[in-house]
C-alpha cells in the first residue's frame, strides 16, 4: 500500500514537474517570437513606402506650375520621414509628370498629409485640375543591388 501511494505521489510530481516545464517553455517560445516579429518588423509598422504617381497635367501647365512644384519638392524633402521626393516630366509623353516618394513609414507619410505643405499643393491641384492621376503605394525592403 505505502509502494503505491509513494507510486502515485510520484506520478503526480512528476507530471506536475511536467506540466510546470511545459508552462516555462511556452512564455519562452512566446517571448522568442515576439522578439522574432519585432526584428523583423512584422510586429511594428515601420516599413518603408515607396510611391510612383503619375500625373497628365498637360506641357503648358507643367510649365506655368513648375516653380511652384519644385517649391513642393524642396519643402517636402525637408519633411520628418521623407527619405526621396522627385518630380520629373516623361521623356516619352510631356504631358505626364511622375513623382517618386520614399517615406521611412506609413506614419510619416499620413503626417505628411496634414502639412500646410501638402494643402498649399492641393489647391494647386484644384486650381490646375490634371486630365488623370494614377498613384501606386508599395511597403518596400532596400535590397544590395547586383552590380555593387
Amino acid at each position: 500500500m505505502r509502494r503505491q501511494v509513494a507510486l502515485h505521489l510520484f506520478v503526480m510530481l512528476s507530471v506536475h514537474r511536467a506540466l510546470a516545464w511545459e508552462k516555462k517553455m511556452k512564455k519562452v517560445l512566446c517571448a522568442l517570437v515576439m522578439a522574432l516579429m519585432i526584428s523583423t518588423n512584422l510586429f511594428a509598422n515601420d516599413k518603408t513606402i515607396l510611391v510612383n504617381v503619375e500625373v497628365d497635367w498637360g506641357n503648358e501647365n507643367i510649365q506655368e506650375i513648375y516653380e511652384i512644384l519644385q517649391n513642393h519638392v524642396d519643402t517636402t524633402r525637408s519633411e520628418e520621414g521623407c527619405e526621396e521626393f522627385t518630380f520629373a516630366v516623361d521623356i516619352n509623353n510631356p504631358n505626364i509628370l511622375k513623382a517618386t516618394e520614399v517615406w521611412t513609414n506609413m506614419q510619416a507619410l499620413e503626417n505628411h498629409f496634414k502639412t500646410e505643405n501638402y494643402k498649399n499643393f492641393n489647391s494647386i491641384m484644384e486650381k490646375y485640375p490634371p486630365k488623370n492621376i494614377i498613384v501606386n503605394t508599395y511597403e518596400i525592403k532596400k535590397v544590395l543591388h547586383p552590380l555593387d
